[in-house]
């Protein structure tokens, strides 16, 4: 009884502290936006820094991984909820690299006038950060009922990817002189698609620790017409 109150103690603070750092990492992406929106060189530079925070959780975090896995031993979802931790860690760390991307592009680009108002790539991160939302909701609470709201947020992604895709790369051929920034926030646009991307694979890791069946979702829509 001792040793399962420890370990649920334990996996308790992995909740909180994966909640904390889906939190920062959010924040990071939505003040990357917000400083490319805003030219904001202080707040780009305020993001860049951050990732260092980042990176130190995430390792923190999977040394506390490792000590459950060595000191508790658990067996059947205990440890598939630990070890799928490390893959979440992982995707968290990577999508506050995505930020670090957006703020340099901030600073890259601070001295020059936009080509146009920048309108679907907030729309684009906004949606984003709600697909990695109900994925880490979907972790904490190990509940893959979400499955159609993942589905919805990847298909929203896309489409609206392909729309500024399209879009920048009319710029483009409209005027060379275009090419820079154009090409500058279509990188911007793929980050936030990717930051999706990670919102899927963490949705994947909830479904195998709930499951315990391993399940590639690159395509929502093939995993839910096969249930």
């Amino acid at each position: 009884m001792i040793q399962r109150y420890k370990f649920d103690e334990r996996l308790d603070k992995l909740h909180q502290e994966i909640l904390i750092m889906s939190s920062i990492v959010e924040e990071m992406l939505r003040d990357s936006i917000s400083s490319l929106i805003n030219k904001d060189d202080e707040l780009a530079r305020k993001v860049i820094d951050r990732d260092d925070d980042v990176d130190e959780k995430e390792v923190m975090l999977q040394e506390l991984c490792i000590k459950i896995i060595a000191t508790q031993q658990p067996v059947a979802t205990d440890l598939r909820t630990v070890a799928s931790a490390f893959k979440i860690l992982t995707n968290l760390e990577r999508i506050a690299d995505h930020a670090v991307n957006i703020a340099e592009t901030t600073l890259d680009l601070m001295k020059e006038e936009y080509i146009k108002p920048l309108i679907d790539i907030p729309k684009l991160s906004e949606i984003a950060l709600e697909a990695v939302k109900i994925s880490i909701d979907s972790y904490v609470n190990q509940d893959i009922s979400k499955l159609d709201a993942m589905i919805e947020k990847e298909n929203q992604i896309d489409s609206l990817f392909r729309k500024i895709y399209r879009d920048l790369l009319n710029y483009m051929i409209e005027d060379t002189a275009n090419i820079k920034q154009a090409s500058r926030f279509t990188f911007v646009a793929s980050y936030l698609e990717r930051v999706g991307d990670h919102g899927t694979n963490i949705f994947e890791s909830v479904h195998y620790i709930v499951t315990g069946e391993y399940r590639d979702f690159k395509d929502l829509e093939g995993v839910k017409k096969s249930k």
